[in-house]
């Protein structure tokens, strides 16, 4: 066979697979329908020149010093009264309880030294009773305990209203609605954001 006749029966070939292609696939389907779907608005670009911005009353710094100095005041200046009043009322309880845990150890430190012993009489069985001093030294680092307990949750305490403060500070204009809701199965934390 010659070489042109090759080529042609090829070229023959390859117009025959064409037109096959273009005769049996379906130009459209009854089952096709046109997407419905809309189209997106082009995003426009904001000229952040001209847009206002809106400063937080304390600069998350600022809010982070406040509240760690006085537990609940940055909360106050961000306007948040409930985070606040959460922080000023753990620190007042947590002052109390310090009070008290302090006046219980210079009590077992000042009756540590005493020599109280009670010698009486057992008047069913005759015997003296000998009753030592309870405030031992064993009392005195429990009672140390306590209070250096009460010191690390005070410092606890400013560091949480410190950080819940200078978090606020940065998220003080996010518009958010938090709610608890009644479910099917029980309470339902829901949150909305907008964006």
């Amino acid at each position: 066979m010659p070489l042109g006749s090759t080529i042609t029966f090829t070229r023959c070939a390859g117009i025959l697979t064409f037109m096959t292609c273009v005769c049996v696939v379906p130009r459209s389907s009854l089952a096709q329908r046109v997407d419905s779907a809309r189209v997106a608005p082009g995003r426009t670009r904001v000229d952040t020149a001209t847009r206002v911005v809106v400063k937080p009353p304390l600069s998350p710094r600022r809010a982070f010093l406040y509240s760690f100095l006085v537990p609940g005041y940055g909360q106050s200046v961000l306007k948040r009264p409930g985070a606040g009043a959460l922080f000023v009322v753990t620190e007042s309880i947590a002052l109390a309880m310090l009070r008290e845990s302090r006046a219980d150890l210079a009590e077992a430190r000042a009756l540590q030294r005493d020599s109280i012993v009670v010698i009486g009489v057992d008047p069913a069985t005759g015997q003296s009773i000998i009753q030592r001093n309870s405030y031992d030294q064993e009392l005195v680092n429990v009672r140390r305990g306590h209070v250096e307990d009460w010191v690390a949750f005070i410092f606890a305490n400013h560091l949480f209203a410190a950080a819940d403060a200078y978090v606020a500070a940065h998220l003080w204009d996010l518009p958010t609605q938090i709610s608890v809701e009644r479910g099917k199965r029980g309470p339902v934390l829901a949150a909305r954001l907008q964006w």
